[in-house]
């Protein structure tokens, strides 16, 4: 790969189909920074995505009344189709979004002029995979599927799906195609597992995490307590989407609990459907540590996280989470703050534990969550050393170019 890249060869051609891709944010960044490290290594990389509207529905305006539109992005040739615009709060209408950028991304494919040799489609939404396996099939291409999260499944477990005929379907459409696809990639061995169950082959099934990159394990907080009038607070505080699959109920409760220590503040920085619920949770409780930071530019993330005491995440009890290691938790651990996770075990749990030791807490134990925090804050729980041995494993195991590596291994064995 080094040589290729050496004398200029491009060994590859390889097309990318994702619905969302940056400039949105949260999980999709993980496809761009492998996308920029395959064009790094000599290989020619091409993005069949959506124009940006996640999660807020809002399409920026340099993308707003067009139908396609290609960009170049560090090198990364980018085609973006017209899908119909929804806010993570608005299912039904996500739904529809997936299913007209399944048509016009199909149209945008005959628009590519570079080429390809490899159909790489990522999941969720479940259009995806079926963009790329006609399209491996029309021109005779290797097809690979990346599985960053079970659909319909997890939808179903989490409440946000009845199970039905509908989902029954879905899911021998998308078990078809893990079993047809010339190799699949998923994000955590929990996933693995269960495809393997399912059937897919071991020899045509790997786990690569989502990893993180420099600007979480080299970040700095930039002034980011000074900018919110957060200095000397305790700073508790938890990144990312307000959706369904998080109890952050538990959040506002253990805030509840904490309310009569004038230091320990607690900050929600992002947005999603929950917002308002969990907004009007704090306001009955009248609590004055509790605030929301709404979205924020994702080039701030890695400082808002190096600007808080300690770092939490929470998700629903269901089987699926045993077998999810949410990708925020790499950023986490990166950013070298301790972490509080909301889950009675799993993948996740056991990740952390080797990593120098999980703080974990019932979903809905608002009470150890709120005795944990007071660990962390009078010391009894050395959070430094404890973030310290995060930020070094997270550095020695989980850097993404390493892990881009290991995806061009599998590409070049095809």
């Amino acid at each position: 790969m080094y040589l290729s890249r050496l004398l200029g060869v491009c060994n590859m051609r390889i097309l990318i189909i994702t619905q969302h891709f940056p400039p949105e944010k949260g999980a999709v960044r993980r496809l761009f920074e492998f996308a920029k490290i395959f064009k790094a290594n000599g290989h020619e990389v091409t993005v069949l995505t959506a124009m940006p509207n996640y999660p807020d529905g809002i399409v920026p305006e340099k993308y707003k009344g067009r139908l396609f539109y290609h960009e170049m992005m560090e090198g990364v040739s980018v085609y973006r189709s017209w899908a119909l615009p929804a806010a993570n709060s608005q299912p039904r209408k996500r739904m529809i979004g997936f299913l007209t950028f399944f048509v016009t991304s199909l149209f945008n494919s005959f628009r590519i002029k570079e080429g390809f040799d490899i159909v790489l489609s990522s999941t969720p939404p479940v259009t995806t995979p079926i963009i790329g396996m006609t399209l491996s099939a029309l021109y005779r291409k290797k097809h690979i599927i990346e599985i960053r999260d079970l659909q319909p499944e997890s939808s179903e477990e989490f409440g946000n799906l009845k199970p039905s005929l509908f989902t029954k379907t879905i899911k021998k459409i998308m078990h078809f195609m893990y079993r047809r696809a010339d190799y699949v990639v998923a994000v955590t061995e929990g996933i693995q597992t269960y495809l393997i169950g399912l059937g897919v082959p071991k020899e045509r099934i790997s786990a690569i995490r989502s990893g993180v990159g420099n600007d979480f394990l080299q970040g700095h907080s930039d002034g980011i307590r000074k900018r919110f009038a957060w200095e000397g607070k305790f700073l508790v505080l938890y990144s990312g989407t307000l959706g369904w699959a998080h109890s952050l109920e538990t959040v506002i409760e253990a805030a509840k609990i904490l309310k009569d220590d004038p230091d320990v503040y607690f900050a929600f920085v992002g947005d999603g459907h929950l917002r308002e619920s969990l907004e009007g949770l704090r306001d009955k409780y009248d609590l004055k540590n509790v605030e929301f930071c709404g979205s924020q530019p994702l080039d701030q993330i890695p400082f808002f996280l190096r600007a808080s005491d300690v770092l939490i995440e929470s998700l629903r009890e269901t089987p699926v989470t045993r077998g999810t290691f949410p990708c925020k938790l790499f950023e986490y651990m990166a950013s070298g703050r301790p972490i509080v996770f909301g889950s009675s075990g799993g993948e996740a749990t056991n990740e952390l534990e080797k990593a120098g030791g999980a703080l974990s807490f019932g979903g809905r134990d608002s009470i150890k969550l709120a005795g944990i925090i007071r660990e962390l804050k009078s010391g009894s729980i050395d959070g430094g050393k404890l973030g310290k041995s995060y930020h070094e494993y997270a550095d020695r195991n989980f850097r993404r170019e390493h892990l881009a590596e290991e995806y061009l291994e599998i590409l070049d064995r095809l």
